[in-house]
């Protein structure tokens, strides 16, 4: 049971109430209500300025509630709330309601060709209020449409707003918290996996790169679950360096990240043999960094994780390429290196036939003790 903001009325005001509610987008429908003797406790969202033109007696206090229990899936859900928008005859057009949709926060997110079609034009321009409908039976309270990743150097997200003011999102995974701005920055909810075995490792005391540092994807697990004891993270896009510090300072590791925002390829040098792990999480490739990357590692050593899309007949070739490449980088480097272990994650599939793989392997000096 979770205590929850709760507008208080007698029990015959209650379905007044909860569809007047209803209406304001107050009503908080993830909690079932409660009835206290004579009265109804309505589970409302913590925002009450809009409760002000409801002319029925209450009051709002804190209540317990328990979950609602589903009624309908929100696919029946959403198909029923969208059929009372079609104009009778065109009932063919609810084989274009999308059967999936994202998550972030309050945001739902659905594929870039949700509603695009030339015959939801008009319907959407007459119901003003499509998009509060369709937010409110999903129990969101804002809607996106997905867009192409731009062409550009940092992959901006170009998310479409269609309800709301914001793109700002917070969202909480494996323990930590992401923020950021889904208009400006993408968010890949796929590499969840990743993300988990990141933080799993072991690090503890170690010095981590991260070459390609994002919104903390890969970092913040190695710093929150893993102990590494500091971060250096590289980041191009200024919008997810701003995400970046956010998350720091609500995981309470600011002390423990210094973000360089720019081109890795002008900042990675000024991090010259201090790494014991590098991260090189940028898709499609992410081999224009390794040359530079391998010169942030300990003259001792350390470790890789490259992430790299590679169609699946040539993951085996890529692997044994690209740790002949590592070691040609080394040499350059004046390092007499050999490869001391290599783990390959298939993350998931990319495309069809392309993985997102990434190639964990491990250097030492060949003279080193075994």
């Amino acid at each position: 049971m979770d205590e929850l903001s709760a507008v208080i009325v007698p029990l015959q005001f209650g379905e007044a109430m909860y569809e007047a509610l209803r209406r304001l987008k107050a009503l908080n429908k993830q909690y079932a209500p409660v009835r206290v003797d004579e009265e109804l406790a309505l589970p409302i969202y913590s925002e009450t300025a809009s409760l002000h033109s409801i002319e029925i007696p209450y009051r709002i206090e804190k209540v317990m509630f328990e979950h609602s229990p589903p009624s309908l899936n929100p696919h029946q859900q959403l198909k029923e709330v969208i059929q009372g928008f079609i104009p009778k005859g065109m009932e063919h057009i609810l084989e274009l309601i999308p059967t999936k949709w994202e998550r972030l926060d309050d945001l739902i997110l659905f594929p870039k060709e949700a509603f695009t079609q030339p015959v939801w034009d008009g319907i959407i321009q007459e119901k003003n209020d499509f998009f509060e409908q369709i937010a409110h039976v999903l129990q969101g309270r804002r809607v996106g449409r997905q867009q192409p990743i731009a062409n550009d150097t940092i992959r901006s997200s170009q998310m479409e707003l269609l309800l709301g003011d914001s793109g700002w999102v917070e969202v909480k995974d494996n323990g930590l918290f992401y923020g950021f701005d889904a208009c400006k920055v993408m968010y890949s909810s796929g590499n969840v996996t990743e993300r988990h075995r990141m933080g799993s490792l072991n690090v503890e005391g170690e010095v981590i790169v991260d070459a390609f540092a994002g919104i903390g994807y890969y970092s913040l697990p190695l710093l929150v679950h893993g102990k590494a004891i500091h971060v250096h993270a590289c980041e191009l896009n200024p919008e997810s360096v701003k995400a970046l510090n956010w998350a720091a300072e609500k995981n309470d590791v600011l002390k423990s990240i210094t973000i360089y925002e720019g081109d890795n390829q002008s900042t990675l040098p000024q991090l010259r043999g201090i790494a014991d792990r590098v991260l090189l999480g940028l898709l499609p490739s992410s081999e224009a960094a390794w040359k530079p990357a391998i010169s942030t590692l300990k003259e001792q050593g350390g470790s890789l994780h490259i992430h790299m899309n590679v169609e699946e007949e040539h993951i085996e070739k890529w692997v044994e390429d690209t740790i002949k490449t590592c070691l040609t980088y080394a040499e350059s480097e004046d390092r007499d290196w050999h490869c001391t272990d290599q783990h390959l994650e298939k993350v998931k599939w990319y495309a069809p036939r392309v993985r997102h793989v990434v190639l964990d392997v491990s250097f030492a000096s060949s003279n080193s003790a075994s």
